[in-house]
């Protein structure tokens, strides 16, 4: 619990788990059995928040404090479980009741409810008579996003009994966010690498809340996500210290403006060899104009962060109108590369699909097409080809606002 409570922020997180000690303190103060009381919890909120941690230390406690005999910690996840059904789920509690119980984590936990796995129905019917018989031996903790855990309980009423803790973790702040950054910098260099603006100055500022640009939408990547930014970091570091080696002799323990912030956009963005492929076509007038204006705006917004002040924010999805053979496709990969080139995305890759791969025909289908597309195309670019004058294009338009890629539609 100590560990825990030095975590940067989860500070609600913290406050639940403090409850549920305070139960356990008095029970065994009044050497009153809590043997029949399950301790089971859901763990609920975006990637990158410590769900998975947590899941760790609450079984430690819980060994620690007497409540579990075994310190047994099994991993899995809802669609492993589905895929491999009843029996499978029957072998893991069978083996960890034959070692004396344990921790049973099943992250993504609403990949049982899914309705592409048609055995997990089965697994969580069968779990929930597992819940009730395992008390004292066997805690699980079950763990996933905020919207897809609700349709987890809607499964059976009888799940919130039997799992009756339900913590929010809460995605990190800003603050938050750069005191993760500050010690992702101290442990990797041991305390040796010195930062241009300070650890916790305008640049780190800068970048930090880049990042946090995505907060509140479902999928926000938190500590994870910044971890993938410091990994940036680090690499652009090493790309400069390459090529200012072969002049002299670089500080090797410093990260520049540049390091953290990345160049100015709008000097990079002409040299993209995406951009010089799209400029050497014929024509597309207005095409060239739209990203020389993009060119000019992400250098706009680039000075305004330096100098404290808000970015402007655009969207970046397109609608293509022109009859078929005036490179609407072409134009479209170019986009797309354009924008990973200049790092408003991180995959130039062009998905093509149609109204078609959409739609479905059973009920809830549709639904379950659009999200697994858009799953698959994060950081990239999606085409909706063939739209015409089709009935749903305004639901797509209507997507865009949880899309984290570009979207281009084309008519």
């Amino acid at each position: 619990m100590d560990t825990i409570m030095k975590m940067t922020g989860l500070e609600h997180v913290k406050w639940q788990l403090l409850g549920i000690k305070a139960k356990i303190d008095t029970v065994q103060r009044q050497e009153v059995s809590i043997a029949d009381d399950p301790l089971n919890i859901i763990l609920r909120g975006n990637p990158g928040t410590g769900k998975t941690t947590i899941a760790r230390l609450y079984a430690q406690f819980l060994t620690s404090v007497g409540i579990l005999r075994s310190q047994e910690f099994v991993e899995t996840t809802g669609s492993r479980l589905a895929s491999d059904g009843v029996s499978g789920i029957k072998e893991i509690i069978q083996d960890m009741t034959y070692t004396g119980g344990g921790t049973l984590f099943i992250d993504e936990a609403y990949q049982l409810t899914d309705g592409y796995n048609f055995g997990g129905r089965q697994v969580l019917d069968f779990l929930l008579g597992e819940l009730e018989r395992n008390i004292g031996k066997i805690v699980f903790i079950f763990a996933g996003y905020n919207k897809e855990i609700e349709r987890f309980y809607e499964h059976n009423p009888g799940l919130k009994s039997r799992i009756p803790f339900s913590i929010q973790f809460h995605d990190y702040t800003d603050i938050e966010l750069r005191h993760i950054l500050a010690q992702l910098i101290l442990k990797r260099f041991a305390g040796r690498m010195k930062v241009e603006g300070g650890m916790y100055g305008l640049y780190t500022r800068i970048a930090v809340e880049r990042l946090g640009m995505g907060r509140g939408g479902e999928g926000f990547g938190n500590a994870r996500a910044l971890h993938t930014m410091f990994v940036n970091i680090c690499d652009r570091q090493a790309m400069r210290l390459t090529e200012e080696r072969k002049l002299g002799s670089p500080d090797d323990f410093l990260l520049t403006k540049e390091d953290i912030i990345g160049p100015d956009p709008s000097k990079t963005a002409p040299q993209s060899t995406s951009w010089k492929k799209l400029d050497e076509l014929i024509g597309l007038f207005e095409v060239k104009r739209s990203i020389r204006n993009l060119f000019s705006l992400i250098g706009e917004n680039y000075r305004r962060e330096l100098a404290g002040k808000q970015p402007i924010r655009t969207p970046l999805n397109r609608v293509f109108l022109g009859n078929p053979g005036t490179g609407k496709t072409t134009v479209a990969k170019l986009y797309g590369q354009i924008l990973a080139d200049i790092g408003l995305l991180s995959n130039g890759e062009v998905v093509l699909k149609t109204p078609a791969d959409f739609i479905g025909s059973a009920l809830g289908e549709s639904e379950r097409n659009t999200k697994a597309i858009l799953a698959s195309t994060v950081g990239k670019v999606l085409v909706i080809d063939e739209v015409g004058a089709h009935s749903q294009l305004i639901r797509w338009l209507n997507v865009l606002n949880i899309c984290k890629g570009v979207f281009i539609i084309r008519r």
